[in-house]
């Protein structure tokens, strides 16, 4: 219900040209994820309430596309394009979190094959800035050259960004398989011959001992400085 969840919302993302209609979606799936997350670590806490928030907006976000698909008007692309450039602020905030989520539970249960690749995901997801600044209206208002280099510039932008969902979907699904959750435990396989599923089920159980002593020492920790 976790990561694997939180893969499926995410992957609305990729959408990058009718992203009205599916942002709605991916928000709420990511807020699903992010609540189950939410009790391992503070930054999936604060993704969650991005994810509320961005729920919302694609609420409002879908409301107005509809609303100008049967009355057009020049005034609702104008907002439409305003709403595009808040929705890459907001999803480069929610990205923040759940790198920096992923970043901490990741060390904590020793992936640090995972923890390198979230730090270096970390300053990438600055992609979604430059693609907010290239829906700002005004920039319409520029013409010639000018306006040719912005036009590309916003094309190679909205590739960069299908890559770095792609990435973070790799991320995310590696988070996925070496950092098991306790709803995702598997029942105890029966003895194979050939040994292959009691390797398999050894690994599972090992990364289940690591999570549990990860929330074991967090729980300490918050009760020791009540304490204090």
């Amino acid at each position: 219900m976790g990561f694997g969840t939180l893969f499926i919302g995410y992957f609305f993302l990729i959408n990058p040209t009718y992203f009205q209609y599916t942002d709605i979606i991916g928000a709420v799936i990511m807020l699903l994820a992010l609540y189950r997350l939410s009790t391992v670590n503070k930054d999936f806490f604060y993704g969650m309430i991005v994810s509320a928030v961005f729920s919302l907006f694609s609420l409002g976000e879908l409301a107005l596309i509809l609303v100008d698909m049967f009355l057009p008007s020049g005034k609702n692309e104008t907002v439409i394009s305003y709403l595009s450039s808040a929705r890459y602020i907001i999803i480069f905030v929610l990205t923040v979190f759940i790198l920096r989520g992923i970043a901490d539970v990741s060390k904590e249960v020793g992936a640090g094959e995972l923890n390198k690749q979230v730090k270096t995901s970390l300053p990438l997801s600055l992609i979604f800035v430059v693609a907010a600044f290239f829906e700002i209206p005004l920039l319409r208002l520029i013409s010639g050259v000018g306006l040719i280099i912005i036009s590309w510039g916003a094309f190679i932008t909205l590739l960069a960004i299908v890559v770095y969902v792609i990435n973070m979907l790799v991320t995310i699904y590696r988070a996925y398989m070496q950092i098991c959750m306790p709803e995702d435990e598997l029942p105890k396989p029966k003895k194979s011959k050939g040994g292959f599923m009691d390797k398999y089920w050894a690994h599972i159980e090992e990364k289940n001992r690591k999570y549990a002593e990860y929330k074991t020492n967090s729980h300490n920790n918050k009760k020791n400085k009540r304490k204090k």
